[in-house]
């Protein structure tokens, strides 16, 4: 399926027995699927290696769910696709699709006075889109999101070492509360993110509301 979708956006991608991997080795994804829980719930875990990365893989998982086997695959898949797929070809391959999916800045590093020895290094920043799922008619967090993302970014910046990062953030609230935050680092707990995203003012709504985003930092120049 990987394969598939790296040949649907015109990109060189040879499948192999463990995994897929583009001609000029800028890019590989490794894949796996196995079950979670009481439930036996479908999850689809991916993992993202690049010459561009200081910490790899990059490791993202997604649930799926349907009446089958297949439906529950091809959801997470569709999650994968709609997420992290296009910050990793775009950010790590050079890959410029008709309607790019990741939105591209740059975030300055900010040094204290007293740490004026640091290199001020910028990076460019590959902010995959914002995806929701609600049981309303929409997603309630998603009001609050903006305002997150830019304290995200001054924490980032006043904070994390130079070098390539991956961030991902997830929100989730049940009936107005919430059931999970959590803010990852190159794949472990970023407590800092984490106690922001807690801490900061969303609206619950009603029913299930849940968000979900994937950014890309990547040194300006290869600092």
């Amino acid at each position: 399926m990987i394969h598939g979708a790296l040949i649907a956006h015109g990109m060189d991608a040879i499948r192999r027995e463990q995994d897929v991997t583009l001609q000029s080795r800028q890019l590989r994804f490794e894949a796996e699927i196995f079950e979670t829980g009481t439930s036996g719930r479908l999850v689809l875990e991916i993992y993202i290696f690049s010459p561009l990365l200081d910490v790899q893989p990059v490791i993202e998982s997604f649930a799926g769910f349907g009446d089958t086997r297949e439906e529950e695959l091809n959801q997470a898949f569709e999650k994968f696709l709609r997420g992290v797929f296009h910050v990793a070809i775009e950010g790590l391959a050079d890959h410029v699709c008709d309607n790019m999916q990741a939105e591209v800045e740059i975030w300055q590093q900010t040094i204290p006075s007293w740490k004026i020895w640091r290199k001020n290094a910028p990076w460019k920043i590959y902010g995959g889109p914002v995806i929701s799922q609600a049981t309303t008619e929409l997603c309630s967090l998603n009001r609050g999101y903006p305002a997150f993302y830019a304290k995200l970014e001054k924490l980032f910046t006043a904070s994390a070492s130079p070098g390539s990062h991956f961030v991902r953030t997830f929100v989730a609230g049940l009936k107005g509360e919430p059931i999970s935050v959590e803010v990852l680092l190159d794949n472990a707990v970023w407590q800092e993110g984490q106690d922001l995203a807690r801490n900061h003012d969303w609206d619950y709504g009603d029913g299930y509301q849940a968000i979900r985003q994937v950014i890309l930092a990547l040194p300006v120049g290869g600092s």
